[in-house]
């Protein structure tokens, strides 16, 4: 009896995991998907018959809940912000917040026009019509040097920073000769000089690009802006960098302020700050083509940032000096993004990376975690010597539980090595002590543990064998570092939301129009976003996302398909600079429905910053009623609704506002090392009530004295300090700290 209990288990717990990979993973066992293509939408608009019809609107709880929302205008499709690298929500506090869309203006008209909304309060909003009807050089609607005469703004985003204007930012789709290149890209911005309120005066648009005072511009064809407004040492600056569409291969352009007056920046030159054709320092391609994403950044107020990248090395499999994963490339500024990091670093090139040896370090010290402790992980990808307990008849039973995933074109079974996969779409933030938060897609990593598949013969550490693991434990990671550059290993990785279930749907098969979703799975659309509060001396950050609610997959008659019906916005909060998060919320949770009475928050984007309590969230709802770019491939196709909510979490945790006496540590804390298990980095947070000396030890497990780690003053408040054991032997340690007659002790365990 009890034999045929133990099978039942281990059945019952390897039944999901070899489920999933026997449906899906036929076709997703590839080791490198490239990234998409660009999406070129059409200059054109489409015409509707008199009986055409609107579906319901979507509403949204009071204020009185944790969610709010208002619907602020409609657009004729959702192309304005289903990309990640826009920024269409802007709050500056203390003023209030404003959003730039594109804008609908009737099923007959063009899609084109560009549209804002302000707000002091993120609940009632004024809306300003039309932004973009005259050019700079001087031509107005309906005469513009577009295929209609008609404006064609794309990619909106919004600025805003303390001292300036409500600002908006776009792209025209030009004709060639006006912005050159193919699709006439031509970056403009304009601001609204009466500042945030009900009345608007919103100046006619300047250029964003100097090249383009005379026509056709030089860079030419400019597009997909990642622009910021932010607080310079002398007034608000403005910063973009953008995708020249007419370069081949591809080269991306910043573009900076040098003065502020009144809302007008005057801009210096564009300059390339990245190229996928970059030569390494042998004069090979530094990158390899087809698997670069375009770059993303972010400058902190100090003038300290960070334009990241992920990619293969252009020798990822010959060389064993360069990096065999798809992983994380990146450059610093330190002058508002005026230059960047030219030399040093990966082949000379200016590019920190994240080594193998690191990537694996702080991946085996998350899925260690998982593997030890299968009762607090329950639905985690497990190492294949994982153990779990079960009580049978009054006695404690382990038997092996670790994962042996199934793939029906795989001979042998695959199971879980350390490494990610980093994909193509991923949010990038740099803290004010200049620390870089990066959170992106990734995909686990499983080798073929037969005929030593698993084993490294090619001595590049990494299994001879290796695919991609899209389901379980993938999802979105935050990597931490605080000085990328000078601490290149001080890397720590935390997991905050598990895909699963929307990784292994089949949405090309739904009644979601879904875009090229048999080709390029929703790790390529559904991205996440970061921000933090902009609260002196807080250390709170925001998380937010759009995916299938738990609940509304479903699998059809002959169990062949995994059907999504919904997509709700997902939100959570940290309090201690993202090494720890509140548990993970729908805050829109609304019906999916059955097409087109369907209610979908998706292309969700972040304000640039929030408050310790409150952040807002730009989203767009496809009306599935109102079909705008037929045959739709896609829910970008439809009139999309636009709204912005207001999310409020006010959990206590960690560090916030050090300058609010109120919140400080009410006694002295030592918290719990985190990576733990740890290899061989792990940081000890604690925190003092008080200034006072302190000592913090640490002992081996006879408990002898190994080394003194901090003996001195320190001020009050929260502290973290970064342990290397490098110089240790695998083992368990402990560290005490002991501070005005107390102490506190605390295990780690370092293995390597």
């Amino acid at each position: 009896m009890r034999k045929i209990v133990i099978s039942f288990l281990l059945v019952s717990l390897s039944a999901p995991i070899f489920g999933i990979g026997k449906q899906k993973l036929d076709k997703k066992v590839d080791r490198s998907p490239t990234k998409m293509p660009r999406i070129s939408e059409p200059a054109y608009s489409n015409t509707f018959g008199p009986n055409h019809r609107f579906g319901p609107i979507t509403t949204y709880p009071n204020r009185d809940s944790e969610w709010m929302s208002t619907l602020i205008d409609s657009s004729l499709n959702g192309y304005g912000s289903f990309i990640s690298n826009v920024n269409p929500l802007a709050y500056s506090i203390d003023e209030g917040y404003i959003a730039v869309y594109r804008q609908f203006q009737g099923l007959n008209v063009t899609a084109g026009y560009i549209g804002a909304s302000q707000s002091e309060d993120g609940e009632e909003w004024f809306t300003e019509q039309k932004l973009n009807t005259k050019y700079p050089t001087g031509q107005e609607e309906p005469s513009l040097p577009t295929a209609t005469g008609t404006p064609q703004g794309r990619y909106p985003s919004a600025g805003f920073a303390a001292d300036g204007s409500p600002t908006a930012i776009w792209n025209e789709y030009t004709n060639a000769d006006h912005g050159g290149g193919q699709y006439g890209g031509y970056p403009l911005y304009s601001y609204d000089s009466q500042g945030i309120g009900e009345f608007s005066t919103w100046v006619n648009p300047f250029h964003m690009n100097t090249g383009c005072s005379t026509t056709p511009c030089e860079p030419a064809d400019l597009w997909n802006g990642t622009p910021y407004v932010m607080n310079g040492p002398t007034g608000p600056k403005i910063t973009s960098i953008y995708d020249g569409w007419s370069d081949t291969p591809s080269k991306y352009y910043m573009i900076n302020s040098n003065f502020h007056a009144n809302g007008y920046f005057l801009l210096n030159d564009p300059y390339t700050v990245a190229d996928d054709g970059q030569l390494d320092d042998t004069d090979e391609l530094l990158f390899t083509d087809g698997y670069t994403a375009g770059p993303d950044y972010h400058i902190n107020e100090e003038g300290i940032g960070y334009m990241v990248q992920t990619a293969y090395a252009s020798d990822y499999e010959t060389s064993s000096s360069s990096p065999s994963n798809h992983t994380l490339f990146f450059k610093k500024t330190e002058d508002y993004g005026e230059t960047w990091t030219s030399d040093g670093g990966f082949k000379n090139s200016g590019y920190g990376y994240l080594s193998d040896a690191t990537m694996n370090r702080i991946t085996d010290s998350l899925y260690t975690l998982w593997s030890e402790n299968t009762t607090d992980y329950p639905d985690y990808l497990w190492y294949k010597d994982a153990t779990c307990d079960t009580i049978i008849d009054g006695e404690t039973i382990t038997y092996p539980c670790g994962d042996t995933l199934g793939f029906s074109n795989v001979e042998g079974p695959l199971v879980l090595t350390p490494g990610l996969f980093l994909f193509y779409d991923y949010d990038v933030k740099t803290d004010i002590d200049g620390g870089i938060h990066f959170m992106g897609v990734g995909i686990p990593q499983v080798c073929l543990d037969t005929l030593n598949g698993c084993d490294d013969l090619s001595g590049n550490g990494m299994p001879d064998s290796l695919y991609n693991w899209y389901y379980a434990s993938a999802g979105h990671y935050l990597f931490y570092n605080p000085d990328p550059l000078d601490q290149p290993e001080n890397w720590t990785l935390s997991f905050v939301n598990d895909y699963r279930d929307t990784y292994n749907a089949d949405w090309d098969q739904s009644d979601i129009p879904h875009a090229n979703a048999a080709d390029y799975g929703p790790w390529y659309y559904m991205y996440p976003q970061i921000t933090f509060s902009g609260e002196d001396g807080s250390q709170v950050m925001w998380y937010a996302s759009f995916e299938g609610p738990d609940g509304s997959f479903n699998y059809n008659a002959d169990s062949s398909l995994y059907l999504p019906s919904d997509i709700d916005i997902f939100m959570s909060k940290s309090t201690d600079l993202g090494k720890t998060w509140t548990e993970l919320e729908n805050v829109t949770n609304t019906a999916g429905g059955i097409f087109p009475n369907k209610q979908l928050e998706t292309s969700v984007h972040l304000a640039n910053v929030g408050t310790d309590d409150m952040v807002g969230v730009f989203y767009q709802m496809p009306d599935l009623y109102t079909e705008t770019y037929p045959p739709a491939a896609g829910y970008e196709d439809y009139m999309n609704r636009v709204y912005v909510g207001m999310y409020s979490n006010d959990t206590e945790g960690g560090t916030v506002g050090l300058n609010n006496e109120a919140v400080m540590p009410k006694g002295f804390s030592l918290e719990q090392n985190y990576p733990n298990p740890f290899n061989p980095i792990t940081q000890i947070s604690y925190e003092m009530p008080s200034e006072g000396n302190i000592s913090l030890d640490l002992f081996d497990i006879r408990g002898v004295k190994i080394k003194s780690l901090i003996n001195g003053l320190k001020s009050a408040g929260s502290h973290t300090f970064t342990l290397n054991a490098s110089e240790l032997a695998s083992g368990v340690y402990f560290y005490s700290m002991t501070s005005n007659g107390l102490s506190q002790t605390r295990k780690l365990i370092l293995m390597k």
